[in-house]
């Protein structure tokens, strides 16, 4: 499946050339948006279609979290991060032996790639 922004960008572009879909988009956005990208919407998702004007000006904002930790990285998360993970079984709690955690990356100890 596509990512959100390339199906926007699809579905924007249609609806600028499109009269008829614009409309059918404004009034009935998730069945034309089904119909354009063949993707099932599911009925508890809402979808608003919003048409800019000369005077108006839509900022989407993204949802909040559901929690304040949500975000927060674990211990390990944070080591993995900051370049202080060997791989699962890692209990040094800093650099590992091959300096990188990307996988299939080594870096040498002085900061030059490998391979």
């Amino acid at each position: 499946m596509k990512p959100r922004n390339e199906l926007e960008k699809i579905v924007v572009e249609r609806a600028m050339k499109d009269e008829d879909f614009r409309k059918r988009l404004i009034e009935d956005s998730k069945a034309a948006l089904e119909q354009e990208t063949g993707i099932r919407i599911p009925d508890s998702v809402n979808i608003k279609v919003l048409e800019e004007d000369s005077q108006t000006f839509y900022l989407v904002l993204p949802p909040k979290s559901n929690s304040e930790t949500e975000d927060e990285l674990t211990e390990a998360d944070l080591r993995m991060v900051s370049g202080g993970y060997a791989g699962e079984n890692d209990t040094s709690g800093g650099i590992a032996d091959s300096c990188s955690p990307i996988s299939g990356l080594r870096i040498d100890c002085n900061s030059q790639m490998i391979g």
